[in-house]
């Protein structure tokens, strides 16, 4: 910490930054009024007009010539880690590019923040924090706090590459350059971090719900506020390797930037260790310890649950999340019991449990954050009852679809005291005929094949028979992406019937097959006739198709 020059140093005077003590000390010089006049007619007509880096590094430029220094530069404060960052300079311009940041109470820019008011140091008696400064070869210092409503929002410095005896004058000027900034500053700043923010939100949520055969998706994200208070409140829906779906909904605690950014960093993680095939315990322990190690001091609660639509079962993780909401197929609500453990973010060797919740057919599922159903002085519990009535309500007579017809009941025409997410899961019956379009990945196989063992079971074939026939599709699929599109992103088509006691399921693209087979390749067509009754392959100019067709034991 640097320690101040002597009993004449300004940094033992109370702050001056009035604009009467500007006038006082600008009055008894003249070069002291002509330089005032010029910094402060810049502060009044530009700065309004201008992007931040740009309002910045011209403000830094007057003040320069102004108090005939060598050196000027602009720290702000980011309030959520309690540091300084360098956010522009001139004849300091290493700061910026090497992102200093000097902790609150600590080193020069530190102690202006942390104290609020005006400091003069000579370096060559002074410790510093930041060895730019003295690579630069400064030899005095003064800064001043910006300041907004008495509120610091940053640090204002100059220096010069001799000894300067700083006097009240400079002080002042200094001073009420960066009291008539600040405001410019904090505004630009608030303005960059809404476009930021907003950004982020948008492309943080799922822009569309997937379409699933058999499950119907709907949604609702509100935030409380505009801007900058945008929270990290998300939800999130995407298929698992092994074909099951995860459903995930959490809440960052704050707001704003911050809380939007671990938000991302959350859901990216997420997603990754979900997809490289960990199990939920393991992902979110494993999500714990990662926020641990970053040090991002911001806690997070979140419920990740994963539907086996084959099984017809739920399994389902809770880190300090509110309870998910079940619907059974007969319309009666009921809150998931599970062990909720402890949010993540806070404490490191955190241990969670799963828990495993029949999901047949008819089924619905609400997943949400506590902006739904808390409301100041009431009762958690109040808020579960009011939510099991209006989902119950949006069960029995749907108007839109049910996450709409859940948000209008509880919070239509309310004013939001905090951000609201709510996604809405239900399962459907399976139609016959079925056809469905898929994308031409690889990682949607394993998907397609619960969906097509889900549709055979409910037509009534046999275990052997759903093996034998999801087998052959998907044989017939792997070739489609592997030798119709040759990488290329497309779709292709999967259409299921039954009629009596015979199952076809054809299998359709719009691609050209290649000729030359990859080594190894060319085995699924002798599987698939080995498993089906019937193999029929009809190539041409709009594409490829591949019926299967297969007879089932004990159908007349």
């Amino acid at each position: 910490m640097e320690a101040p020059r002597s009993e004449t140093d300004a940094a033992d005077d109370p702050q001056i930054a009035t604009e009467a003590a500007v006038g006082q000390s600008a009055a008894g010089s003249n070069v002291s009024a002509d330089r005032g006049e010029h910094l402060l007619s810049f502060a009044d007509s530009a700065l309004g007009y201008m992007s931040l880096e740009d309002m910045l590094s011209e403000l830094l430029g007057r003040i320069r010539e102004a108090l005939d220094v060598d050196t000027a530069a602009i720290l702000l404060l980011d309030e959520d880690r309690g540091v300084l960052l360098a956010r522009a300079a001139r004849g300091l311009e290493e700061e910026v590019r090497q992102g200093v940041q000097v902790p609150l109470a600590r080193g020069f820019a530190g102690r202006v923040a942390a104290e609020a008011r005006p400091i003069i140091i000579d370096l060559e008696h002074a410790e510093v924090v930041n060895p730019i400064l003295r690579q630069q070869g400064i030899r005095s210092m003064l800064g001043v706090p910006l300041q907004v409503e008495g509120h610091v929002i940053g640090v204002m410095h100059i220096g010069t590459l001799v000894l300067r005896d700083f006097n009240e004058d400079d002080v002042t000027l200094l001073q009420l350059a960066a009291d008539r900034a600040a405001r410019a500053i904090d505004d630009a700043r608030i303005s960059e971090m809404r476009a930021v923010t907003a950004i982020m939100q948008r492309t943080l949520l799922p822009e569309t719900l997937p379409d699933v055969p058999g499950l119907r998706f709907s949604a609702k994200y509100l935030p409380a506020g505009t801007g900058i208070k945008i929270g990290g409140d998300w939800y999130d829906v995407f298929q698992l390797n092994d074909g099951r779906l995860a459903f995930v909904v959490g809440d960052v605690v704050g707001r704003g930037v911050l809380a939007a950014s671990v938000m991302a960093e959350i859901r990216t993680a997420l997603r990754a260790y979900l997809t490289q095939g960990h199990k939920l315990t393991e992902v979110v322990s494993m999500l714990n310890d990662l926020l641990i190690s970053m040090g991002r001091n911001r806690g997070a609660t979140l419920s990740i649950l994963a539907l086996d639509l084959q099984a017809e079962e739920l399994e389902a993780v809770t880190a300090g999340h509110l309870p998910p909401l079940l619907i059974d197929p007969e319309g009666r609500p009921g809150l998931l019991e599970q062990r909720p453990g402890l949010q993540v973010g806070v404490r490191s060797g955190n241990e969670y449990e799963t828990s495993r919740h029949p999901f047949p057919v008819g089924s619905r599922l609400l997943l949400y954050t506590d902006g739904l159903i808390e409301r100041r002085g009431e009762s958690i519990d109040t808020g579960f009852e009011r939510l099991a009535i209006a989902a119950e309500a949006a069960a029995q007579e749907p108007k839109t679809n049910l996450a709409d017809d859940v948000y209008r009941a509880l919070l239509d025409g309310a004013s939001l005291a905090d951000d609201v997410a709510l996604l809405a899961i239900e399962t459907l019956p399976l139609e016959n005929p079925l056809e469905i379009t898929l994308p031409a990945r690889a990682n949607i196989l394993a998907g397609m094949r619960r969906t097509l063992a889900r549709w055979l079971h409910a037509v009534g074939a046999n275990e052997d028979e759903q093996f034998d026939i999801t087998l052959s599709a998907s044989e017939a699929a792997a070739n489609a992406i592997e030798h119709a599109y040759g990488g290329n992103e497309s779709t292709f088509t999967v259409a299921c019937a039954q009629e009596s006691d015979r199952i076809t399921v054809t299998i359709r693209d719009q691609g050209r097959w290649r000729t030359t087979r990859p080594p190894g390749g060319g085995r699924g067509l002798s599987i698939m006739r080995e498993l089906v009754d019937d193999v029929e392959i009809n190539r041409g100019d709009e594409g490829t198709s591949v019926k299967l067709t297969k007879r089932l034991a004990g159908r007349a």
